[in-house]
């Protein structure tokens, strides 16, 4: 039998399936699209091509690192985001759909503002602030990253989405990162920060444990770094500002305990697509 894309996918999605992939045909499709250096949709175009050997040896390379654990956007490189896609290195976590509702509550939050200034702390991959201001032309964003990794792979990304004009990075440790002259600066802070606890961790699949610990490991309870983000944010926002958090499915009670201790007079929290609580909002008045 010849092999063809259509044929080597027929037989990678039923190898996946029976290794437990749940999207195993997609996964197949998206490392084959990697292999040819063609979008999916050419898989469906042009089935019949048939595959050299080598084209065949690689595969098979992706598909063993698929199993070893490797993330598939690791592999790939690439990983889609709301309606885009955006370079994925083992520096920074590999986007998730939950942080799309951050992003969602972020811009409902903003639909009556006229423009201002917004931080993110803990930008990774740079996807949070690049979506914002792909929606949000009348900002001006700075974004910060302890990672001197991540923030190269979010300046790539910015550039790659000709937003580098509107974006400012800066390494360094949460709100230390900040130039002088920060204090209420901000009509908003945004954040999806480490929050799993640092026992929790080895419990994880082995394919998140794959990623950065830094960007997971939020201490013994799971919210050190969320402590801090929310103690502080008073300082640097603006009056009426606002600060968005993701946050672990079980941390919504002490998010909204730490955000009252803060001063912060409207609290709301939005569930997942799972239906537990992700994201908090907190507003000052």
């Amino acid at each position: 039998m010849m092999m063809t894309v259509r044929v080597v996918l027929q037989e990678t999605a039923r190898f996946f399936a029976k290794r437990g992939l749940e999207a195993a045909r997609l996964e197949a499709e998206l490392l084959m699209a990697h292999l040819l250096g063609v979008e999916r949709l050419r898989l469906y175009t042009d089935p019949e091509r048939p595959l050299a050997g080598t084209e065949l040896d690689r595969y098979k390379e992706l598909i063993r690192r698929r199993l070893s654990g490797e993330p598939l956007a690791y592999i790939t490189g690439k990983k889609a985001f709301l309606k885009w896609e955006f370079n994925v290195t083992p520096d920074v976590l590999v986007p998730r759909p939950e942080t799309e509702i951050l992003v969602e509550k972020t811009l409902a939050m903003l639909e009556t503002a006229a423009g201002g200034r917004i931080l993110e702390l803990g930008t990774g991959s740079g996807i949070i602030t690049i979506a914002l201001a792909h929606y949000l032309p009348a900002y001006q964003f700075e974004a910060v990253d302890i990672s001197p990794a991540a923030l190269g792979v979010a300046a790539g990304n910015a550039a790659c989405h000709q937003l580098s004009e509107r974006i400012a990075f800066y390494e360094g440790d949460l709100y230390e990162a900040l130039p002088a002259g920060r204090e209420n600066a901000y009509t908003a802070i945004v954040s999806n920060p480490p929050y799993i606890p640092s026992g929790v961790l080895p419990t994880l699949a082995r394919e998140v444990r794959m990623e950065p610990r830094q960007a997971l490991d939020g201490g013994p309870d799971g919210l050190e770094i969320i402590r801090r983000i929310i103690s502080r944010a008073p300082e640097f926002l603006a009056p009426g500002g606002f600060l968005a958090l993701e946050h672990g499915h079980d941390q919504k009670p002490m998010v909204e305990r730490l955000a009252r201790i803060a001063g912060f007079t409207s609290i709301q929290s939005y569930d997942d697509y799972s239906g537990f609580p992700r994201v908090t909002i907190c507003q000052l008045k």
